[in-house]
């Protein structure tokens, strides 16, 4: 076992992890189908809510030991959610239950609308790892047209997504957790008011355009670092990192990496993962094969084109100069 260990680390490939537990639902019913055609719900969340949430978190007013507030997002590839923003609703908890300010509420998903229209309400979030009684009151308030909620065939109830800030499903458990988790309310038949929250799967995704914008400023901090140590006065800024050239040297790392493990697989010095062979079948799958010579004419083609170009606006800038000097000639001979 640590012998397979190390060599996942050594190729970088991701440790086999044993599978998790399942969803877990509160109640008796674990499933409701709405039609014949089921398609299961899941939920994408884009960092920048997780992180207002913990922000609104920190600076929550003294004695609170929660925060709540409204997810922004919308439904895209039919049954994924995605979540692309949060704002805290100022709340209290009494002994009675919670109150909510909803006007405030309101006022902040109009604000937030005139930036971005096509978010809407899709849910609301809470601080904690459980989920107690007040939660069914803030809830049903997301359940009214007060909230600006809309039901879809999808989402016919607003998500709620709790956020265990006391990192006890890190330490309950010996993987590191975040312990975000994700409900969606399914009704029952045996009472109306009787609230089922069943958990749904969620994961943290961010676009393929912001992990490169991250890398380039982690490259452009490394590389700062690096000018530090070796005692250079002139510290290298981002425009002077070239993005595309780091780009296809980080890809050419990879396939390397690959070529390496590949190799490695064929002489018999590690056992095969399933996985990353049907990974790396799906990847070389996925474009189609090009004939080298073709993609040689193809360049030479365009950069036949691209010198006629410039040979073509360099004759023209030359006429046009030959042009205005017999011009000018002309316009001095008439004037003596």
């Amino acid at each position: 076992m640590a012998a397979a260990q190390a060599t996942s680390a050594m190729w970088g490939l991701p440790d086999k992890r044993n599978k998790g537990l399942a969803p877990k639902c509160f109640n008796i019913a674990s499933r409701v189908q709405k039609s014949s055609v089921e398609q299961p719900l899941s939920v994408r969340i884009h960092p920048v809510a997780v992180l207002k949430v913990l922000d609104a978190f920190v600076r929550r007013p003294e004695g609170a030991k929660r925060t709540i507030g409204t997810l922004l997002g919308w439904i895209s590839e039919g049954s994924v959610v995605d979540i692309t923003d949060s704002f805290p609703v100022v709340h209290k908890d009494t002994d009675e239950g919670v109150l909510m300010d909803q006007d405030y509420h309101k006022k902040m998903l109009e604000l937030r609308q005139k930036v971005s229209p096509r978010e809407v309400v899709v849910g609301w979030f809470s601080t904690g790892d459980e989920i107690n009684a007040t939660s069914a009151v803030i809830h049903a308030f997301y359940c009214t047209k007060e909230s600006a909620f809309s039901p879809a065939a999808v989402l016919p109830g607003p998500l709620h997504l709790l956020i265990d800030t006391s990192m006890t499903a890190k330490l309950m458990t010996a993987e590191p957790s975040f312990g975000i988790k994700a409900f969606v309310n399914v009704r029952t038949t045996v009472a109306e008011s009787l609230l089922q929250f069943h958990e749904v799967p969620l994961r943290v995704q961010t676009s393929a355009a912001e992990k490169s914008g991250i890398s380039q400023l982690m490259h452009a901090r490394r590389a700062a670092r690096e000018s530090q140590a070796a005692g250079e006065t002139a510290t290298k800024d981002i425009s002077s990192l070239d993005g595309f050239q780091g780009g296809l040297k980080e890809l050419l790392g990879l396939f390397r990496r690959i070529q390496e493990y590949v190799k490695a697989v064929k002489d018999g010095k590690i056992s095969g993962d399933l996985c990353v062979g049907r990974g790396l079948t799906s990847a070389l799958l996925a474009e189609p094969v090009i004939d080298v010579e073709a993609v040689e004419n193809l360049c030479q083609g365009s950069l036949q084109d691209a010198l006629m170009v410039v040979y073509l606006s360099n004759l023209t800038r030359t006429q046009i100069t030959i042009a205005e000097k017999i011009n000018s000639q002309y316009t001095s001979t008439d004037a003596y």
